[in-house]
């Protein structure tokens, strides 16, 4: 199934969309990050603890940094802080010495529920205007855009590959 275009949706929205959605993710997480400032959290400190506590096992810090869109000597600085305040703790990776994985706590599980619990208050706040169907609809376009972006990566690694 062919879809239409229009050629002024072409022009004018398709071209604005990912810095739309760029805009809003920035949006959203600064209205997580001033709720969360009462708290004690930053931007810098809640993300990390958020993402860990997703994670059903240890990170390596090379993943987490790359998962936060980190350079690696920021993200060391960071969890220094995490780990004194007794949310993280990291330890060798046994498989590659050279590597620290990275663990969320008990402690920092509690700080994730904080965040969690926020989160959705930001999210109830910002969405309480969009209707399920509305809703539904959107996550379908962003799922199309993710996998297509996700291929189109896979594709180019792939080339890259076989340059080699």
């Amino acid at each position: 199934m062919e879809l239409e275009h229009n050629p002024v949706v072409d022009n004018e929205t398709r071209r604005s969309f990912g810095y739309r959605l760029a805009r809003l993710a920035s949006m959203w997480r600064r209205e997580i990050d001033a709720d969360l400032r009462v708290f004690g959290l930053t931007d810098a400190t809640w993300r990390p603890i958020y993402h860990l506590n997703f994670s059903s096992s240890s990170m390596r810090q090379t993943d987490l940094a790359r998962s936060l869109s980190l350079e690696a000597p920021s993200l060391v600085r960071l969890l220094d802080v995490l780990e004194k305040r007794g949310y993280v703790v990291r330890e060798t990776d046994e498989e590659d010495r050279r590597s620290k994985l990275v663990s969320i706590t008990s402690q920092g599980r509690q700080v994730a529920a904080l965040v969690c619990r926020v989160a959705d208050q930001v999210t109830a706040r910002l969405m309480a205007g969009v209707s399920d169907p509305e809703l539904e609809e959107c996550c379908g376009v962003l799922d199309r855009v993710e996998q297509a972006a996700l291929a189109h990566k896979e594709n180019t690694d792939a080339g890259k590959r076989d340059a080699r």
